[in-house]
C-alpha cells in the first residue's frame, strides 16, 4: 500500500474503466505470491451523490463547477431525507463541500451547503409470525392473515393463531411489506398519497393499515360525489348570508392550507380540506358560490391527490389543467370574522357562550352575557358583584 490507480484508463464506453484495463487488475497476492485480481469497485456511490447538488448548478460545464452558477444557485434551501441520510449522506456531503472549497470549486458560503434539514418518518406495518417446530419465527405477509371480529389474527389458510408484533419498519425479510402496485390497483394512487399525508406529521412514522386506506378512499369518493352534485346544480340564489359565509370559509382554508404546506404540516393541511369539504356539503349558498368553492378545493387538493383534483377541476369548469393554474391567494379582509364567540363564566365556571359583533361596545357585551338563561338562573334575580369583559376573549361574572 498504497495501491496507485492507473492513469491510462479510457472513458469512451459505459461501465467501470478499471475492469477493461489490460494490466492493472492483475497482480500478485501479497501473502502467497500467487496470481490475484484486484478489486475494481474502488469508487463508492457516495463519491457521486455527495456533490451532485454542486454539479447541478451547471451539469454541462467542462469543470466541476462554474463560479457564477454556484453563486446564483447555492446554497441548497432544504435537505429532505430519512434518518439514514442524516447520519451518512448528509455527513459525507458536508465533507465534500469543505474539500471542494479548499480546492477552489465552491466559495466560502458553501462550506455548509444546506440551509435546513428535514428528516421524514417511515411507512411502517405490523409484523405477523408463527413458530416452527424448533420455536423459530416464520413470518407471514399481510395478505396471508385475517383479523377476526373478536380481534384475534389467524392464518387465512389454516386458521392457526398468529403472533402480532406492533408496527415496525417495512422489511422484506419479515414480510411486513405492502406492495404499492397492489394499493394502486385496489384504491388508486390518490388514496395512498392522501392516507400517508393525513395519518401523522411527516417527521413521524406512519403505520399503514387497511382501515386507514379504506377511510381515505371513502373520503375521496365523497369528494367526487359532491363535485358531481355541485356541477349539476341549477343556478340560483342561496340562503341569506350563505354565500358570504362560504366565501369566508374558502379564504380561511386557502390561508391555512398554504401555511401548512409551506411548514411541512401536511396532515394539518389534509385536516383543513376535510373540514372544507364538510363546509361545502352543508352550505346553502348559491350554485356559483359552491362551484367556486369546489374549484378551490380541487386546487388545494392537487399537491396531495393530483388525479381526482384534475377531474374535479375540469368538471367544475376550470380552465386548462389545475396543476398549471395559479395557486389561490387568500384575501386578508375575508379572514377577519365579523362576529366572534365569547365564553361566559360565572364564578370561574363556564356557563354559556355568546356570539357578538367583533366591534360591539363593552356595555352591550355585558348586557348580552347577563341576559343568558344559564347566567340568569345562577344569579336568581340578584345583581352580580362584578362583570369583567376581556375584549375578544371572555366574559367573567362574579355573582
Amino acid at each position: 500500500l498504497p495501491v496507485l490507480l492507473p492513469e491510462d484508463v479510457t472513458f469512451d464506453r459505459p461501465g467501470n474503466p478499471l475492469e477493461r484495463h489490460p494490466t492493472w487488475k492483475h497482480t500478485r497476492c501479497p501473502r502467497c505470491g500467487g496470481e490475484a485480481t484486484r478489486e475494481t469497485d474502488t469508487m463508492d456511490t457516495f463519491v457521486d451523490s455527495s456533490w451532485y447538488y454542486a454539479r447541478f448548478t451547471n451539469p454541462w460545464a467542462e469543470t466541476p463547477t462554474v463560479p457564477e452558477d454556484v453563486d446564483y444557485w447555492m446554497n441548497v434551501d432544504q435537505y429532505i431525507g430519512g434518518i439514514e441520510h442524516a447520519v451518512l449522506h448528509l455527513l459525507y456531503s458536508r465533507f465534500f463541500a469543505r474539500a471542494m472549497h479548499l480546492t477552489g470549486h465552491l466559495p466560502a458560503k458553501c462550506v455548509e451547503p444546506f440551509e435546513a434539514l428535514f428528516t421524514q418518518g417511515m411507512v411502517t406495518h405490523e409484523i405477523y409470525l408463527t413458530r416452527d417446530a424448533r420455536g423459530l419465527p416464520v413470518y407471514h405477509a399481510p395478505e396471508e392473515v385475517e383479523r377476526r371480529e373478536d380481534g384475534t389474527v389467524v392464518l387465512r389458510a389454516t386458521g392457526e393463531p398468529v403472533e402480532v408484533i406492533p408496527s415496525a419498519k417495512m422489511s422484506k425479510s419479515k414480510k411486513n411489506v405492502v406492495d404499492p402496485t397492489d394499493i394502486i390497483d385496489q384504491y388508486g394512487a390518490d388514496t395512498a398519497r392522501w392516507f400517508m399525508l393525513s395519518d401523522s406529521p411527516p417527521e413521524r412514522d406512519v403505520e399503514w393499515t387497511a382501515a386507514g386506506a379504506e377511510a381515505a378512499w371513502r373520503h375521496l369518493q365523497r369528494v367526487w360525489r359532491l363535485a358531481t352534485e355541485v356541477a349539476a346544480a341549477e343556478g340560483g340564489e342561496g340562503e341569506p348570508g350563505a354565500d358570504e359565509a362560504l366565501e369566508r370559509a374558502r379564504h380561511r382554508t386557502i390561508a391555512g392550507v398554504t401555511a401548512d404546506i409551506e411548514g411541512f404540516a401536511f396532515n394539518k393541511a389534509v385536516a383543513r380540506l376535510y373540514e372544507f369539504t364538510n363546509t361545502i356539503a352543508r352550505s346553502r349558498a348559491g350554485a356559483e358560490a359552491r362551484r367556486r368553492a369546489m374549484r378551490t378545493l380541487a386546487q388545494l387538493m392537487m399537491p396531495m391527490t393530483p388525479h381526482i383534483a384534475e377531474e374535479v377541476w375540469e368538471l367544475l369548469g376550470g380552465e386548462g389543467l389545475v396543476s398549471r393554474a395559479p395557486w389561490p391567494e387568500a384575501d386578508p379582509a375575508m379572514l377577519e370574522e365579523e362576529t366572534i364567540v365569547l365564553p361566559v363564566q360565572v364564578n370561574g365556571k363556564r356557563r354559556a357562550e355568546i356570539r357578538v359583533p367583533r366591534d360591539l361596545p363593552r356595555e352591550e357585551i355585558e348586557a348580552r352575557a347577563l341576559a343568558e338563561e344559564a347566567v340568569q338562573r345562577i344569579l336568581a334575580g340578584k345583581t352580580p358583584r362584578k362583570v369583567i369583559v376581556v375584549p375578544g376573549r371572555i366574559v367573567n361574572v362574579v355573582a
